[in-house]
């Protein structure tokens, strides 16, 4: 579902609507975000500061100039000739992308974990759980044809960001799309639980950098070995007629459209080459 926008990850450390703003106080709204989750003290914030600033200074020099390029690739691609191949090929670099970005963050989850107290991590374990409990209340008691509208208003606000309001055949085949979707919720409620004993054990393993570094990688880059075999079964299907329905709605896309997504992404390539 998430994967659907050309750019969702591209744009991970850009978005929003004041987005030059966020870039550049991404240091500040990183320890706003981890106080939501645990309170640090003044030492530890410091570091999570200078440590942001260093990965935003890293980002801007080495990321950008690729972020421009895939960008420049994407505007000239042809909606009305877009295919899945062609889809599967843009997920393979957008991954490459954010695989970058984690590569260099990992070690510093590492080095941050080390500094957290027992307190903090129980904190940070009950903010976790708080958040469980929402999605949980959320979705536990939907019927899976609500679940399915829901679906659908996602898949079609995310279409409409990129290219428009969509036509009546658009919001067919949106409608089409959610209904040929399995609903997943109650795997991921399950999912949530099982990782919150696997980030408690991490966590708890935090001074021993080896096991930790290890596991943490396994949690950034194979996510899938913790998944339930009906999750990935569900997963796998969902991102099949994703596809399929995904590349149907690109197809479909009007000339008023196609234009509307290429001036947002010439938006985009703007501020990234302002950010330089």
């Amino acid at each position: 579902m998430k994967r659907w926008g050309l750019l969702a990850l591209i744009c991970v450390l850009l978005a929003g609507c004041s987005a030059k703003f966020i870039y550049n106080k991404l240091d500040w709204l990183a320890v706003s975000y981890l106080d939501d989750f645990v309170e640090l003290n003044d030492e530890q914030e410091s570091v999570v500061r200078n440590k942001v600033k260093a990965l935003m200074k890293w980002h801007t020099g080495s990321e950008l100039p690729h972020y421009i390029e895939h960008l420049d690739e994407l505007i000239a691609l042809n909606p009305q000739t877009f295919s899945i191949e062609d889809l599967e090929a843009q997920q393979k670099k957008i991954k490459i992308h954010s695989d970058r970005v984690l590569q260099k963050i990992e070690p510093e989850v590492v080095e941050l974990a080390k500094q957290l107290t027992d307190e903090q991590v129980e904190e940070l374990m009950n903010s976790i759980r708080v958040r469980h409990t929402r999605y949980k209340k959320k979705y536990k008691d939907l019927p899976p044809n609500e679940v399915q509208s829901i679906y659908a208003q996602k898949i079609e606000e995310n279409f409409e960001e990129w290219f428009g309001p969509l036509t009546r055949d658009q919001e067919a085949i949106v409608t089409e799309w959610s209904e040929h979707m399995l609903v997943t919720q109650p795997d991921w409620i399950k999912h949530q639980t099982k990782m919150r004993i696997v980030i408690n054990e991490l966590l708890n393993k935090r001074q021993d950098s080896s096991y930790f570094s290890n596991h943490l990688n396994q949690l950034l880059f194979n996510p899938n070995r913790y998944f339930s075999d009906p999750l990935l079964a569900k997963r796998e299907h969902n991102q099949g007629i994703s596809a399929r329905y995904f590349v149907k709605m690109v197809n479909s896309a009007t000339p008023q459209q196609i234009q509307h997504y290429r001036n947002e992404l010439e938006d985009w390539k703007d501020m990234a080459l302002s950010l330089l």
